[in-house]
């Protein structure tokens, strides 16, 4: 959905193409004045953000139907995410509403770096304008992102106007609504049919929606998580809440994390009945880190009849035709398709797959637990 998803995608799985997904930033909290964008300290290293005499506040959403990660408080170290920006959405600073360049300054090996821009670079100021999407003005449009690295947490879509400054503060201003109930997965290979999936529309006290992000992280223990969703195959264990589904539970598309991430999370919003031209702006807040991902794309508002999109088209399945599990080596021989550096982008069923600014790999095993981005 984002602007950087219109140019090529290179150390990055199917779920971010065109690097969209390197837009975020870490050492964000709630009630904190800023964020501390030091990747080299992984945003606040595990400490608060900023004191409460610096604005730290208590969260605002305790309700386990909206929490994702440890919803029921069961986790050896409850508090652990209590300041993290989903437990008082929108309540947590952002340095950019667009995005920063790897999430902050100070990018290691593994802090990935968007094609053709410098780590810490703000999306508002150097991400150049698209070709706008058009909507129709009081009807309502689909919006979607695509989920890879683990975070929970939950999202809202906002406007702002391109005649207004592009501000966090303008976003907040102009909250979109959800117009159905349910939010929808999208496979972008069209290798099964959008299934419809339970979520969850969180209202914060200024009145503003905010969806909980669906798929749920595994469990790493049943019996310190004795309140827990079903098994799935990628979490034999349970997971965090009930998804009511097994294909991507833990943010990955099966066959687990193996670079085959082809699925959206689609959602209808209603559109303003206001003409005019305006940036889209979606923010996911985390539970589980201390980040806030931010992404933008241009839209057109129109009172005049909207012609359907043309598809995208969808690159052809790769294959492993010389790859045996359990025989051959998945750094050596299990790499399914590679990128245009000649990263691998997908890994062979058996292997998992691992983001490096050196040339993304396939490991042997199976990656459990979760993955973070930086």
């Amino acid at each position: 959905m984002s602007s950087p998803g219109a140019g090529p995608s290179t150390g990055a799985d199917l779920s971010c193409s065109g690097d969209a997904c390197y837009w975020y930033q870490v050492g964000c909290q709630i009630g904190c004045p800023t964020c501390q964008l030091d990747l080299d300290h992984k945003g606040c290293g595990g400490a608060n953000c900023c004191s409460k005499s610096e604005g730290l506040m208590e969260p605002t959403n305790n309700d386990p139907e909206f929490r994702t990660w440890d919803p029921h408080g069961q986790s050896k170290n409850p508090d652990a995410n209590k300041y993290n920006p989903w437990r008082a959405p929108g309540m947590a600073p952002v340095a950019d509403p667009c995005g920063v360049a790897s999430g902050g300054s100070n990018p290691g090996t593994y802090a990935a770096i968007p094609q053709g821009y410098k780590a810490g670079a703000k999306g508002s100021e150097v991400l150049p304008q698209q070709e706008p999407t058009l909507w129709k003005a009081g009807t309502t449009a689909w919006v979607g992102w695509g989920l890879s690295a683990q975070h929970a947490g939950g999202y809202s879509y906002r406007l702002c106007p391109k005649d207004s400054t592009i501000s966090e503060k303008c976003f907040q201003s102009n909250t979109l609504t959800f117009a159905s109930a349910n939010s929808t997965i999208h496979f972008d290979n069209g290798s099964q049919a959008d299934q419809k999936i339970r979520t969850r529309t969180y209202v914060a006290p200024d009145g503003t929606q905010w969806r909980t992000n669906p798929v749920p992280a595994c469990i790493s223990s049943s019996s310190e998580y004795p309140i827990h969703g079903s098994p799935t195959p990628d979490c034999p264990m349970g997971t965090m809440f009930e998804a009511g589904f097994t294909e991507f539970t833990q943010g990955f598309l099966v066959p687990a994390n193996n670079g085959k991430n082809r699925f959206s999370v689609m959602d209808e919003v209603n559109v303003p009945n206001q003409v005019g031209s305006y940036v889209l702006g979606w923010r996911w807040d985390c539970e589980a880190a201390d980040q806030v991902w931010t992404s933008c794309a241009d839209i057109e508002i129109t009172d005049e009849p909207v012609p359907a999109p043309t598809p995208v088209p969808t690159p052809p399945e790769g294959t492993c035709p010389h790859f045996t599990h359990g025989v051959d080596s998945c750094s050596t021989k299990g790499c399914m398709t590679r990128d245009e550096s000649g990263g691998c982008r997908e890994c062979c069923e058996g292997c998992w797959w691992m983001y490096s600014t050196k040339g993304s790999m396939c490991q042997d095993g199976k990656k459990t637990g979760v993955l973070f981005h930086v």
